[in-house]
């Protein structure tokens, strides 16, 4: 039995407790089509997309890898196609989370800058942000994601890192244990809007999946995908290395939703559900 038509548009997030660095599915259930939809939470739009006859509409939201503990909510608007509009609000709540701490030794050019490699670390770094602060209208992945290296991990995500007894910043990905050579596969459908060899990640490879959701390969030793080239989940677009900061050849593999750093292996899980592809 469907819904009344003055019934509230109910918002469903079939996830666990959250804490810093997960990904959460939202969906929608409204009680006749809905024509569009603006959201936010925690300080980040989330975008989301219809789904059959337009009555649900589904989003990808990230809780970012340094949040706060604390309660927050999803607000928003929704429009439904014959021009009404309905409120959105849902509380959720951050549970804290404590990471491991990891301790490693680099080259000492890595941890104290010169000031040609500082300006170059900066210039990058700002080119990265660009990246995550603009989001493609369509989506362009199908689900469920897949691992783009199939192996262990050597270093999980959110690790407090040490470098040289200094603190960096935490681990905003995961590290996929591999030899140098082995190819990368896209995790999904994308576009490739980044190919390039940076100061500290080395050979890297950026996937625009749209919606604001990116995904990253990392310290490549080939890369064989350039900026605009459209890639199919699985497709080779590079090498496994050990360029850039690091001890040893692996994958970095890391993941942006709207500019939140997530834990990419919530991709491979969170989004599995039978009914959830294109």
């Amino acid at each position: 039995m469907g819904l009344p038509s003055d019934a509230p548009v109910l918002v469903e997030i079939p996830s666990k407790a959250l804490a810093p660095g997960d990904l959460l599915q939202v969906r929608l259930h409204a009680p006749s089509p809905i024509g569009r939809v603006e959201s936010s939470f925690i300080e980040q739009p989330v975008r989301f997309y219809p789904m059959g006859d337009g009555r649900r509409w589904e989003a990808l939201a990230g809780v970012d890898l340094e949040v706060k503990p604390g309660l927050y909510s999803l607000t928003g608007t929704v429009w439904m196609s014959d021009g009404r509009s309905k409120r959105l609000k849902k509380s959720l709540r951050v549970l804290p989370k404590k990471f491991p701490i990891q301790r490693i030794r680099v080259r000492q050019k890595y941890v104290t800058l010169n000031q040609r490699d500082s300006e170059r670390a900066a210039r990058e770094h700002r080119q990265l942000t660009e990246i995550w602060e603009s989001a493609t209208a369509q989506r362009l992945w199908a689900k469920p994601f897949v691992r783009p290296v199939s192996s262990k991990l050597t270093s999980g995500f959110g690790r407090r890192r040490i470098v040289n007894g200094e603190p960096r910043s935490p681990h905003s990905g995961v590290d996929l244990k591999a030899t140098t050579g082995t190819p990368i596969r896209a995790a999904n459908s994308g576009r490739v809007v980044m190919a390039k060899d940076l100061f500290f990640a080395g050979k890297t490879i950026i996937l625009d999946h749209g919606l604001g959701l990116y995904t990253v390969y990392a310290h490549c030793s080939k890369m064989h995908a350039k900026p605009g080239d459209p890639v199919g989940q699985g497709e080779i677009i590079g090498e496994v290395g050990a360029t850039g900061r690091v001890t040893g050849p692996h994958l970095h593999w890391a993941c942006r939703i709207n500019g939140a750093r997530v834990n990419p292996l919530d991709l491979t899980t969170l989004m599995s559900a039978p009914d959830g592809g294109r």
